[in-house]
């Protein structure tokens, strides 16, 4: 039986750096969730479809070939390295919107779930612990404040050499929040019996070390 930890909580909370952290210290597979949805967003932006255009985005689902790894930053997208563009602000602003259409998320839901083999899975998402994965071993919903995400946003994309506004950045994310809190279709929320953890003050380790903790106290079957 597959050991599942699902890892859910808004955009910049540290759930990618520490789920694959997970991954490798437990030696799980990992699934970005997130990567999915900008794959299929950057995919739009290449082919130049309309991204308000629900069911024309919801059609390439299975048009679209993703591959990242573990031991590796790169990124392809139908065999083209995407490992900058992918992480783009540009990318993040077309993900968040096709992220809110039922029928790209219920396209994804039996992709997704085909992840669950093998020793173990680190699931990390928004909608993983309450939708995917709702028997889930483990439930972490990863949160920190808005400006301490808004920071790490903006670090990361000035290392980029993208030109960014914090402020603008804190405001983004916020409505995103919004959004993703109130969209019909898998909202953002603590799956039943998740723990919360908040990250705004702690280090990647510290957070893997008390998910970590948890998941030891789990009785093994």
């Amino acid at each position: 039986m597959t050991k599942i930890i699902t890892l859910d909580g808004p955009s910049g909370s540290g759930k990618g750096t520490v789920g694959r952290a997970l991954a490798i210290d437990l030696g799980f597979d990992y699934l970005d969730s997130g990567l999915l949805y900008r794959s299929l967003a950057l995919n739009a932006l290449i082919n130049h479809l309309d991204l308000n255009d629900e069911f024309g985005i919801a059609a390439t689902v299975n048009d679209v070939s993703l591959e990242f790894s573990l031991c590796s930053p790169v990124v392809t997208l139908n065999g083209a390295d995407v490992t900058d563009e992918i992480r783009s602000e540009r990318v993040s602003l077309a993900s968040s919107k096709i992220a809110k259409y039922t029928s790209v998320r219920k396209k994804l839901i039996d992709f997704q779930r085909k992840f669950s083999r093998g020793h173990g899975l680190i699931a990390d998402g928004r909608d993983m612990g309450s939708v995917i994965f709702p028997s889930a071993d483990l439930k972490i919903f990863l949160t920190a404040s808005v400006k301490v995400r808004a920071n790490r946003r903006y670090k990361e994309l000035i290392a980029r050499g993208e030109n960014v506004s914090l402020r603008d950045l804190e405001r983004r994310i916020a409505l995103r929040d919004k959004g993703d809190r109130e969209r019909k279709v898998s909202p953002l929320i603590a799956g039943e019996g998740a723990i919360v953890i908040d990250a705004s003050k702690k280090s990647v380790n510290e957070v893997k070390k008390e998910i970590i903790h948890y998941f030891d106290l789990i009785p093994s079957v």
